[in-house]
């Protein structure tokens, strides 16, 4: 048996063991292991372990020397690469609190998430892509454009400070050059107090709020702590084989969970990150000739195009993991429909339950989504009931243990939690005998389109709130290459005459581009089909929007 065999094995079993539960610790060893190699790359620069390790050490001086410490919320808001990464380590190092923001958020979004985690310290840079955030935060908080100082803001009144990469002209904003000369300042933390202060972390100290989209109108605020940031990732490098070799470049954001974990995957691994300037695809396959990727982590409709401009510029596909056919350790090709699947969530720290890369999946179990990973306890329950249900039987899953969240943050944990712990996850699975677990749909209003989490309900409060909307009706229709097409009907306002152009339009200027439909059907009010208690039949109106929209011929 190899060695990542035994390790996996001894996961599998949740036998004890000695792996770090803070991310300080996590990056701790990973410097101590070979301070030389190559941690972080981009196209501008690289970090070696030990860099990495000094750049993030400055970061926290700087922010200690501001007054940031335990529990302290930080919002960040910048692309995936150097910046991103060692304001986080920064932050998890003296037991700061982050909430990241994605590049993607309009000034509404980015003015609910600043108050409601209630941010204190702002980080990001000025420009992305076509995004100006100095623009943004000054449309998203009413007063900013003529603060100086500390900031006193009513709608985000924990906000002390913004600190931008280029913050010329914005006279509310500090420089990020003039936060990190502060560590240099004589009354700046020394290594040995900055080493005191790690040592006051501990697994169960608030670590990270992350925003994705609910079953209510409103984002959830998942709330984790050092432990799932930090342990639950060990775990899942064990199943995706990642080894201090990789070269490894995610193409899901840091902002969202999958390029967070992956991240902290490749990281506990003592292997290589690598971040292109942006995800155009040209781009991309540019950094990954020039950057030296063997590794790329990506899901559905961006893997397939990925793979074809790939091969269009004469690069061999079975040379990148990720987008090679996957194999066996004895690198037989593993059938597509043999291959291991996994389930997670947000809540979950990414998935509970899969099997690893290499693992072909028996034939009687095709299209599990796996076994649990690390101690993660799961069962199904009748969601009418709360009967827990036998092997074999669909029901609700309930999550317990593993790198489970907390809870949502501003949530009184008894509206979130069983009395005995679970968490009701809203996936309807079935579990079988040995442990493998079948996923067969989600129980409420949550959508999945691309790899991301979409509220129908809060894409129906954007429409709602459109002066020429009298009735949205928001659904999910199936889509072979991203799972759900988020689609709407609509029955205008009186005299309003919409368009699916000008209410996308409008959409965009409220909702991030990925909550924003791809189709939105104009109907007539006797068009709505109603149940005899008076509400929405919406299986018979996703029906309805299908028939409609559906290619003529």
């Amino acid at each position: 048996m190899t060695e990542t065999r035994r390790v996996a094995t001894r996961l599998r079993n949740h036998m004890p063991n000695e792996l770090p539960t803070t991310v300080g610790a996590v990056l701790r060893r990973s410097v101590a292991a070979d301070p030389v190699h190559d941690a972080v790359v981009t196209c501008a620069e690289t970090l070696s372990y030990q860099t990495l390790s000094d750049r993030s050490a400055t970061m926290a001086r700087a922010l200690a020397a501001s007054g940031a410490g335990k529990g302290t919320r930080i919002a960040l808001l910048a692309p995936d690469g150097i910046l991103w990464l060692t304001t986080f380590l920064a932050a998890m190092r003296i037991g700061a609190v982050v909430a990241p923001l994605s590049t993607l958020c309009t000034a509404p979004e980015l003015a609910y998430v600043l108050r409601h985690c209630d941010a204190q310290v702002f980080i990001g840079v000025r420009r992305f892509l076509r995004h100006n955030y100095a623009e943004r935060l000054t449309a998203a908080l009413p007063g900013l454009a003529n603060s100086r100082g500390p900031l006193r803001l009513r709608n985000a009144p924990f906000l002390r400070s913004i600190w931008l990469d280029d913050a010329t002209g914005a006279d509310w904003a500090g420089s990020l050059a003039a936060l990190l000369a502060r560590a240099a300042a004589p009354d700046a933390p020394d290594a040995e107090l900055l080493a005191a202060m790690e040592n006051e972390v501990t697994p169960s100290d608030d670590a990270v709020i992350i925003y994705t989209s609910g079953s209510t109108s409103l984002p959830k605020a998942v709330l984790h702590t050092q432990r799932s940031v930090a342990h639950h990732p060990q775990i899942l490098g064990e199943h995706f084989r990642i080894k201090a070799s990789d070269r490894m470049m995610p193409l899901l954001p840091l902002f969202w969970i999958g390029g967070l974990a992956m991240a902290l995957e490749v990281l506990q691994a003592g292997a290589t990150l690598l971040y292109p300037e942006s995800p155009a695809l040209d781009t991309v396959c540019d950094s990954i000739v020039t950057l030296r990727a063997n590794r790329v982590n990506t899901w559905g409709p961006q893997l397939a195009r990925l793979r074809t401009a790939i091969a269009a510029r004469g690069i061999d596909v079975e040379s990148i993991g990720g987008l090679a056919q996957l194999r066996e350790p004895d690198g037989k090709p593993i059938p597509a429909e043999r291959a291991a699947n996994m389930l997670g969530m947000t809540e979950s720290f990414g998935p509970h339950s899969s099997e690893p890369l290499d693992t072909v999946v028996p034939a009687h179990r095709v299209g599990s989504s796996g076994r649990a990973t690390s101690d993660y306890e799961r069962r199904v329950v009748d969601p009418a009931t709360g009967e827990v249900l036998g092997p074999g039987r669909s029901g609700e899953l309930q999550l317990r243990g593993g790198g489970l969240m907390k809870g949502f943050y501003k949530v009184d944990p008894r509206q979130v939690f069983t009395p005995d712990g679970f968490y009701p996850t809203g996936d309807i699975v079935r579990i079988e005998e040995d442990g493998h677990l079948f996923f067969e749909g989600r129980r409420g209003d949550m959508l999945k389109t691309a790899g991301a989490n979409v509220s129908r309900l809060e894409v129906e409060a954007a429409l709602r709130a459109l002066p020429e909307v009298a009735l949205p009706i928001v659904v999910g229709l199936p889509d072979a290459e991203i799972g759900q097409l988020v689609v709407a009907a609509v029955v205008p306002a009186e005299g309003s005459a919409p368009t699916e152009a000008s209410l996308q339009a409008a959409l965009r200027e409220r909702l991030s581009s990925y909550k924003v439909p791809r189709r939105i059907l104009v109907i007539a009010p006797d068009e709505v089909l109603w149940t005899p208690s008076n509400k929405i039949r919406l299986a018979d109106m996703a029906k309805l929007i299908a028939t409609r929209l559906a290619p003529s011929g």
